[in-house]
């Protein structure tokens, strides 16, 4: 006797099957099988029990969220100092232009582009998702104007070498193939292997769901979309006829291509996707308007010493080579782990330990961009703005999302994550990731060589004062467990925030998240000692 209700099991794995991996996260957490994110309470109240008045607190970076503690801490009259060892604000908040020069630790490049402000490369922080409120807030309170992102282009190329012959296609086709193939296989399983554990008249609702978001016919078979393309599309009189389906055994042959197909569907990817107008050091250079009379700029801390209850930091003008000091309550260290490792400092041995564990978690990430005196891409592919993915070493191809049609523009031939890919980019010299990632391009668009000029390179891990592009802490099974945990309380006076101190590493959100945490925590240790002192 069939049961009147399909098991939650078995329906996630059917919505998974047929909708791919976003669709069985959403059910998932509609089922409260998944936690759901906590809403944003807003930017932290520090101006209860008198604020900071009469509390000193040393920032050390100028950050993104170093900027933010500066920001919050004032309003609250708190005294704060800033201490930047650069010569410029904003972290891996980076945007080069034509005349900037970026310099690693073994090479300097010129940045030899048209001086034009359309023609910019996002060298670090690139994409605002829509559900990163806290830094949307910023921008909005700050003045920062936003445009829409292409994230997800389904007219850019998706490639593996054993794919296709090594032929690039259409990222629509492969997905929409792909979810008509898996839908077919889905209706099989579902007529064949559960029909005792649903009734037939929910059964015939889930076929249907299955045929709809499949592009089945009547017989459940996949035999080609509309949604994938069309060999001879439509216009006029003519109605088109529709591509013949991808099989999926040659679309399980890219490698990497299954996890491009879900790229859009992950929590973290999906639309709407947004940048600042000219540039991510937008959101940087609004900050910095209203903290730079916190901040000195050159200011390499070169100690971290106990004094009490607080700390003395020392650091060295760069410029002058004069050391000079300044005490304070509290220290906030947002720079990241392997800089914070190179301080030298009394934090305790276990802070220290995981400091030290933490700094080898860093994504040594890299790009290459290059001008183009025309854009080929619009002109000649029809792909405006998104990304192209490959298995290739450049692993994904960006094209720019502003000033479509317009004269030249600014490609991101290579964006790489891959630690050992990345490791292998960063011993190269920048001619040397330019000349590979030319040679990579040329397996999606035949000429390529021909199509892009004055490259331009970062290695993440080669950066002074960076040490790698993120803290990845999924890259070791115990040290979100074991190591993070550490670092989250304060360690006497010293308290440690910047993505790395979130679950939302490599974003700009996940350092606004963390720094608001240290914030309260702050204000929550300054409110209590007044009450000590002033028991009412």
């Amino acid at each position: 006797m069939y049961s009147d209700r399909l098991t939650r099991r078995a329906f996630v794995n059917l919505v998974g099957r047929a909708g791919g991996a976003g669709a069985a996260y959403g059910t998932l957490t509609a089922m409260g099988l998944l936690p759901v994110p906590e809403a944003y309470a807003g930017r932290p109240n520090l101006a209860q029990r008198g604020g900071g008045q009469g509390v000193k607190v040393a920032v050390i970076g100028a950050g993104i969220s170093g900027m933010v503690a500066a920001l919050e801490l004032s309003a609250a009259q708190y005294e704060v100092r800033v201490f930047e060892a650069q010569d410029r604000v904003g972290g891996r908040i980076r945007t080069y232009r034509g005349g900037d020069t970026v310099v690693e630790n073994n090479s300097t490049q010129r940045v030899d582009w048209d001086r034009d402000p359309r023609l910019y490369f996002n060298a670090g922080a690139a994409r605002i998702p829509h559900h990163h409120e806290a830094l949307l807030q910023y921008c909005h309170d700050l003045g920062v104007p936003l445009q829409v992102f292409v994230n997800d282009n389904r007219n850019a190329y998706l490639h593996g070498d054993d794919a296709f012959g090594g032929q690039p296609q259409r990222a629509r086709r492969v997905i929409n193939d792909t979810r008509g193939a898996v839908a077919e296989l889905a209706a099989r399983a579902l007529r064949h292997d559960l029909d005792r554990q649903i009734s037939e008249e929910d059964l015939a609702r889930v076929r249907d769901f299955i045929q709809t978001i499949g592009a089945l016919d009547e017989n459940y078979r996949y035999r080609g979309s509309w949604s994938s393309g069309y060999a001879e599309p439509p216009g006029g009189p003519t109605p088109g006829r529709i591509l013949e389906p991808l099989d999926l055994v040659e679309i399980a042959k890219g490698g990497s291509l299954p996890w491009h197909v879900i790229f859009a569907e992950r929590y973290d990817q999906q639309a709407t996707i947004m940048e600042p107008t000219g540039g991510m050091d937008a959101v940087a250079r609004a900050f910095y308007q209203r903290t730079r009379r916190f901040i000195t700029l050159n200011a390499q801390v070169t100690k971290l010493q106990r004094l009490g209850s607080g700390a003395r930091v020392t650091w060295r003008d760069r410029a002058t080579q004069r050391v000079r000091a300044w005490e304070a309550d509290h220290v906030i260290v947002t720079v990241p782990l392997p800089v914070v490792g190179a301080i030298d400092s009394d934090f305790s041995p276990k802070v220290k330990r995981a400091v030290e564990a933490g700094a080898r978690l860093y994504v040594p990430a890299v790009k290459v961009a290059f001008q183009a005196e025309r854009r080929w891409w619009e002109q000649d592919h029809r792909i405006y703005g998104g990304i192209s993915w490959t298995n290739r070493d450049i692993t994904q191809m960006w094209y720019p999302s502003s000033d479509i049609h317009g004269r030249k523009g600014i490609l991101v031939g290579a964006y790489i994550w891959t630690n050992s890919i990345g490791k292998s980019f960063a011993a190269m010299t920048p001619a040397q990731r330019a000349a590979a990632a030319v040679a990579d391009g040329e397996h999606l668009f035949p000429g390529y060589r021909g199509l892009v000029q004055r490259p331009v390179s970062i290695a993440w891990s080669n950066v002074p004062f960076q040490g790698g592009a993120w803290a990845e802490w999924g890259d070791d099974p115990t040290a979100r467990r074991d190591v993070y945990p550490v670092l989250l309380p304060p360690d006497g006076p010293y308290w440690f925030a910047g993505e790395h101190m979130s679950h939302i590493n490599g974003w700009q959100e996940g350092s606004i998240r963390a720094t608001h945490h240290v914030l309260q925590g702050i204000q929550t240790r300054v409110g209590s000692r007044r009450a000590e002192a002033h028991p009412d």
